[in-house]
């Protein structure tokens, strides 16, 4: 048995994730230096000390390196798709939706950054976002993920609401879904001026949360009375 398989799983998961940090650091540097069609993978590899595989273990496509930012929410949704719905003891989505972003948001407490100095968390947002607005791959890319995650989230609704996935209530929840994930982004680059600490860029994007999140409780809450009082359609 090697040492990695003695490790307990949440240490090898931590490992795991580190790597998988610092290889899509080190990707976003590198395209945003030399430009993302002129880097290669094995260039990636090389710069990290690892073997081109267990690049591609990690990230099945080139343009997965910096798109990776989503991947626990997909996770989330897809667990909220298929665990018990509400209210048997099923976490509701759009509490696993606030869950993910609030994760994201305390890494700005790992790194805490006076003002005047940009964080390493905004700073690769910052990143992704000037690499996408430049690359039509890019961007091609991006608007793919974002129709696998609004998907990922209608199936995770119809499953907690009980309702068809193409039912129109299921649309729109999915989309404000999403745009909850987006205010954030959104929040940190434009609040990471350069000028603000990051306690208190964290503190103003938990508030726009806490707004946007009110506004989509109150969407679960209409559609759900909405079946409550509707008619039975069975005779």
């Amino acid at each position: 048995m090697t040492g990695d398989e003695q490790r307990p799983a949440g240490v090898r998961e931590r490992k795991r994730q580190a790597l998988r940090r610092r290889l899509s650091d080190t990707a976003t540097a590198m395209f945003l230096a030399d430009g993302f069609d002129a880097v290669r993978v094995s260039d990636i590899a090389e710069a990290c000390g690892v073997s081109t595989k267990t690049v591609w273990n990690h990230f099945p496509t080139k343009e997965s390196l910096i798109l990776d930012r989503g991947e626990r929410l997909a996770t989330d949704l897809a667990r909220a798709a298929d665990g018990p719905p509400e209210p048997t003891g099923g976490m509701h989505v759009l509490d696993v939706v606030v869950s993910c972003i609030k994760s994201e948001l305390a890494l700005l407490d790992e790194e805490p950054v006076a003002a005047g100095r940009d964080s390493e968390v905004i700073g690769s947002v910052r990143a992704f976002a000037l690499l996408v607005g430049a690359n039509p791959g890019l961007r091609a890319a991006t608007a793919e993920r974002q129709e696998f995650l609004t998907n990922s989230a209608m199936r995770a609704v119809a499953h907690q609401a009980r309702l068809p996935v193409d039912a129109p209530q299921v649309h729109i929840l999915a989309g404000a879904l999403i745009s909850l994930w987006r205010l954030h982004l959104s929040g940190l680059l434009r609040l990471g001026d350069g000028i603000r600490t990051t306690h208190d860029i964290r503190e103003n994007v938990l508030q726009d949360l806490e707004v946007g999140q009110a506004l989509v409780r109150s969407l679960f809450r209409e559609t759900a009375n909405a079946e409550t009082t509707a008619p039975d359609s069975h005779p």
